[in-house]
């Protein structure tokens, strides 16, 4: 199976998932991630797209959004995370998140995410667009 029949075959069922990718389906998208209005999208042909108007023009997105988009994309759908940006040799681990690509904000605070924390409550790392790693100029 190539990628594009996966990603339409996930299209498929999150058109039909009990969650919000189901109020987010639009024909030829998979709903990566939900900004509250907002929404990131994956193409059959692999193109990372936003709606950032509700049911507004879409949009390329940037190479950054197009990291974090492929990191939601591998967390959300396991068949696909082949997709996840690869960490290059010269990458460092990220230090507002320590690796772990989530934050907690406690008290306007920002503190790694925990291993094995298991709180719902968290912010993907703006740092390191949730890679746990970034590029040093």
């Amino acid at each position: 199976m190539t990628d594009a029949q996966l990603i339409d075959r996930l299209i498929e069922q999150a058109a039909q998932a009990p969650d919000w990718r189901s109020s987010c389906a639009r024909p030829g998208h998979l709903p990566l991630f939900n900004y509250w209005g907002p929404v990131m999208y994956l193409t059959s042909a692999g193109d990372v797209i936003r709606d950032d108007e509700e049911g507004g023009q879409l949009r390329l997105a940037d190479p950054d959004e197009r990291n974090f988009g492929l990191a939601r994309a591998a967390d959300l759908y396991p068949e696909l995370a082949h997709l996840r940006p690869r960490r290059p040799q010269a990458a460092v681990t990220c230090d507002l998140c320590r690796g772990q690509g989530r934050v907690v904000v406690s008290r306007g605070k920002t503190s790694p995410w925990p291993d094995g924390y298991e709180l719902r409550s968290f912010l993907y790392c703006s740092g390191c667009n949730s890679l746990g790693w970034t590029l040093t100029d």
